[in-house]
C-alpha cells in the first residue's frame, strides 16, 4: 500500500486516543528538563538525560514501531529513535552531561525551543488538525542549549531528523518548520560552542 500523509495522520489520531492521558505525563517530563535552569545538581542532570532517553525510546519502540506495522518505511524512524534513546542511556550511565544556565542568549534560545516543543508545536498542530510526533526532537535541541558539554554523537540523529522536517512541511505539516529551525540553529550554535571550548582548552596550557 503506498504511503500517504493522510495514513500517517490517521495513525497519529488513533495513537493519541489509545495512550490518553499519558500525554500529560509527557508534559510533566518536559517540564522536568527545565529544572536545571533554576536548581543545579547531579541528580537533576541525570533526571534530564533520563527524560530525553525515555522520550526517544518511547517514540521509537512504541510510536514509530506500531506505525511501521502498517507502513514499512517507518521502520527507519523506529531504528533511529531507538538508537538515539540508547545513546542517551549511555551518556546517563557515564554521567556525561551537566546542565544549567548557559548565558542569557543560549538559555533564552533553549527556553524558546522548549516552549515551542511543549506548547507552540502541539498548538499549531491542533489549529491545522494535526497531532505532535516531533516534539522530542525540538525539546532535545532546547535542552542541549543549556548543557555544559554535548558529545557530538548525540547530535547526529536529531540533526538528521530535524532536517527531515523539510519533507514533513512539504507534505503539509506546517508546524514542522520549527523542527527544521531547531535543527539548523541548534547545530550551528552547539558546534560553535564546542569549538570554542576546545580552543580554550588547548590554549590553557600555553597561558
Amino acid at each position: 500500500m503506498p504511503f500517504t500523509i493522510g495514513m500517517l495522520l490517521d495513525y497519529f489520531a488513533v495513537y493519541n486516543q489509545r495512550i490518553w492521558p499519558l500525554q500529560l505525563l509527557g508534559y510533566v517530563l518536559g517540564l522536568v528538563t527545565l529544572v536545571p535552569l533554576f536548581r543545579t545538581s547531579k541528580a537533576w542532570d541525570r533526571a534530564v538525560t533520563g527524560v530525553l532517553a525515555f522520550l526517544w525510546l518511547w517514540l521509537g519502540l512504541v510510536f514509530w514501531r506500531r506505525a511501521a506495522a502498517d507502513m514499512a518505511m517507518l521502520y527507519g524512524p523506529t531504528v533511529l529513535f531507538a538508537v538515539q534513546g540508547a545513546l542517551f542511556l549511555y551518556v546517563l550511565a557515564r554521567d556525561g552531561i551537566a546542565y544549567g544556565s548557559a548565558g542569557r542568549v543560549r538559555t533564552a534560545a533553549g527556553l524558546a525551543f522548549a516552549a515551542y516543543a511543549l506548547v507552540g508545536y502541539p498548538l499549531v498542530g491542533l489549529l491545522v488538525g494535526h497531532v505532535y510526533p516531533h516534539t522530542a526532537t525540538i525539546l532535545t535541541f532546547g535542552v542541549l542549549y543549556y548543557a555544559r558539554r554535548v558529545p557530538r554523537y548525540l547530535l547526529v540523529i536529531p540533526t538528521f531528523w530535524a532536517l527531515s522536517g523539510v519533507l514533513w512541511v512539504y507534505l503539509g505539516m506546517v508546524e514542522d518548520a520549527g523542527l527544521v529551525i531547531a535543527g539548523v540553529v541548534g547545530v550551528i550554535v552547539l558546534t560553535a560552542r564546542e569549538r570554542a571550548l576546545r580552543r580554550a582548552a588547548s590554549a590553557a596550557p600555553q597561558a
